[in-house]
């Protein structure tokens, strides 16, 4: 059973009109950054993070994600510290004063924002990496509402071990007992509306097909890249100065693959906690959960619980987050605009 589900692996993850071809998070909340291109800089300071993600633990061959991600606005001038909670007490928190007529909303200036991504992906013989730079502009489009675009802009490199792969007919000739890679341009485009309450975004990825690198010799199999479509949008609802909810949702489309739909449901106390859950449809329901240490560092844990056939050969899936704010001047605790 194991040995099958490695080979289904590998024909779903090659070919285009089976399934996703990119990695899957449950923790995006936290690092939308790594689905749209228009974040970059969308902070005052650089925002780094590592993460990895073990999907479908105990099925052989399952998914593996490993990343890091980074990026920076430049052109921003330091924002003033807020009259609210934690002003003066070593670290700087933008949740409201417990009387209104302190908090006042406020603006992103007109900035540039720069980052990079680094990811790779591994589901039993096929494993691939992603290479990206951003470049993103944000600009106020109200009192209370800013706007980004965004452009991402490298590499995916493709490869396949064809020594661990077991089939039935060893002659087959697309499959040899070599590693094959093929590496593609990548290209990706974002959007992002966002204000102290709310945020909406579009991005798009995997958008050229051109071809940098093949095999060399014999018929070898088609890989090519397949687009994605997101769509994200959230809410943040303040119960009182220091407790708030945040419901989410997001749409993926990567065609001809059927439309996915993530729904999101998250607490924040005190800007230094927060938990909740997160509903994949006919894929998985996900508990998560973080810390806000101090201004430098942050952690954060998802727990998937399988829902889809899967479920009785997974025990689950696990992903890990660890976040670094440096230049952080003004001693942000929470991120001003990402919550």
């Amino acid at each position: 059973m194991k040995k099958l589900a490695t080979i289904l692996f590998f024909f779903v993850l090659l070919s285009p009109a089976m399934a996703q071809q990119k990695a899957q998070y449950s923790q995006y909340l936290f690092n939308n950054f790594l689905l749209n291109p228009a974040l970059s800089g969308i902070e005052s300071y650089t925002d780094v993070r590592m993460g990895t993600r073990r999907q479908w633990v105990g099925v052989e061959g399952a998914p593996v994600t490993y990343y890091v991600s980074g990026h920076s606005s430049f052109g921003m001038s330091d924002r003033n510290s807020p009259t609210g909670p934690g002003a003066g007490k070593g670290y700087i928190s933008r949740r409201p004063s417990k009387n209104p007529s302190s908090t006042k909303f406020h603006k992103s200036r007109p900035h540039h924002g720069f980052g990079a991504i680094a990811q790779v992906d591994k589901t039993g013989p096929l494993s691939t990496t992603n290479l990206n730079l951003t470049y993103a502009y944000h600009h106020p489009i109200s009192r209370k509402v800013n706007m980004s675009v965004g452009l991402a802009g490298g590499l995916v490199q493709s490869r396949l071990n064809g020594n661990a792969i077991q089939m039935v007919n060893g002659n087959d000739p697309l499959l040899r007992p070599t590693t094959m890679s093929r590496t593609n341009f990548d290209l990706g485009l974002g959007t992002w509306i966002y204000s102290d309450y709310f945020y909406v975004g579009a991005s798009a990825s995997q958008l050229l097909t051109t071809q940098v690198s093949q095999p060399e010799g014999g018929r070898t199999p088609e890989q090519k890249l397949q687009p994605h479509y997101f769509l994200t949008g959230g809410y943040r609802i303040r119960v009182r100065y220091d407790l708030s909810f945040e419901p989410s949702v997001m749409l993926k489309l990567a065609s001809p693959s059927p439309l996915s739909v993530d729904v999101n449901f998250k607490a924040t106390y005190a800007d230094r906690f927060w938990a909740g859950m997160s509903y994949r449809h006919e894929d998985a329901v996900a508990a998560i959960a973080g810390v806000n240490v101090n201004h430098f560092l942050d952690f954060g844990y998802s727990y998937d619980l399988t829902t889809s056939g899967l479920n009785a050969a997974s025990a689950g899936s696990h992903e890990f987050i660890v976040g670094i704010k440096l230049r952080n001047k003004a001693r942000m605790l929470c991120p001003e605009w990402l919550w």
